[in-house]
């Protein structure tokens, strides 16, 4: 589909709506979806008994004080440091119940759909920005995260405001929003490691959409600054790595992983649904001859990249 709209063809990843921060009206969408999200994943999520991966955070955050929690991240779990940290400040508010020991995860869905509008509504049209949200807080992956008392839904969430931010600062190029980007990118791995592999999905974009010599410079800067940050607990992270070498290595189960358990936690007829919709677009898109916009190519890149660079977690 041709666009005749001269922001939206605009060089240098100059898309429509590219030089603002969110308007008040995507910013009401988001936060309606991402309400919609978070009563999705709560509505049932005192009812399941907690299982032991569970039990770890409550042990964690729970019953270990802040000393205890710095000597046991010492020798295990440094990866998940940042959020048995979050827990406990919340655990000093809320009881370790299931339902609000799971109120975080519920809330963080609630805060990736709503950044998954924002968003998509940086590349396309309102409606198609609203129902990417709405797909995000019923995928049966994100629902799964969402009543479970661990750290996968917060990181949810920190991928797609992380990628929110690269996106504004591209546009705007402001020492704030490089600093933004930096900071959350630094948090974003210390919540959990393996959103590291999103920063080569952010590279990709970059290497891609972006000319301008100050982005290119920005993105450097402070990817090269947040790297020198992160080095310490990485190499931390790696030092324990035999708490997890019963996982399997990569092999053919890391196609499934990827390609089902990533997004519809082996639920057969989501996943069959999904594919026939996705077919049905592709059909309707070249039988109408159409052609991607600029902000389409943007998107579809940052879509695939994000999905492959995951297939070194396993």
């Amino acid at each position: 589909m041709t666009d005749r709209n001269p922001q939206r063809n605009a060089p240098d990843g100059l898309v429509k709506g590219g030089d603002r921060l969110p308007q008040p009206r995507t910013l009401l969408d988001a936060l309606i979806v991402g309400v919609l999200a978070a009563v999705v994943s709560l509505g049932g999520a005192g009812r399941p008994s907690f299982w032991y991966d569970e039990a770890a955070t409550i042990s964690a955050s729970y019953s270990r004080s802040l000393h205890q929690l710095w000597q046991m991240l010492a020798n295990v779990d440094v990866v998940e440091g940042l959020y048995y940290l979050l827990m406990h400040g919340w655990f000093d508010v809320f009881p370790p119940t299931e339902f609000w020991s799971r109120a975080p995860s519920g809330l963080a869905i609630g805060g990736a759909a709503a950044g998954v509008v924002v968003l998509s509504k940086h590349f396309v049209s309102r409606n198609a920005a609203v129902a990417s949200g709405v797909v995000c807080a019923i995928l049966p992956r994100a629902t799964w995260a969402g009543i479970e008392a661990r750290p996968y839904a917060l990181s949810m969430m920190a991928a797609v405001w992380l990628t929110v931010l690269l996106v504004y600062a591209t546009c705007r190029a402001t020492a704030w929003l490089w600093l933004s980007y930096g900071t959350v990118l630094t948090l974003s791995v210390l919540l959990d490691v393996y959103l590291v592999l999103l920063f080569f999905a952010h590279v990709a974009f970059i290497c891609v959409f972006q000319r301008r010599q100050s982005v290119r410079t920005g993105f450097a800067v402070t990817s090269a600054v947040a790297c020198c940050i992160m080095t310490p607990f990485i190499v931390t992270g790696i030092g324990q790595a035999h708490q997890i070498s019963w996982i399997s290595p990569i092999g053919h189960q890391t196609i499934e992983d990827v390609t089902i358990q990533q997004y519809f936690d082996r639920n057969p007829p989501f996943a069959l649904l999904s594919a026939l919709v996705v077919a049905a677009a592709i059909a309707l898109w070249l039988r109408a001859s159409a052609q991607l916009t600029d902000s389409g190519r943007q998107l579809l890149v940052l879509a695939i990249a994000r999905p492959i660079s995951t297939i070194s977690n396993g």
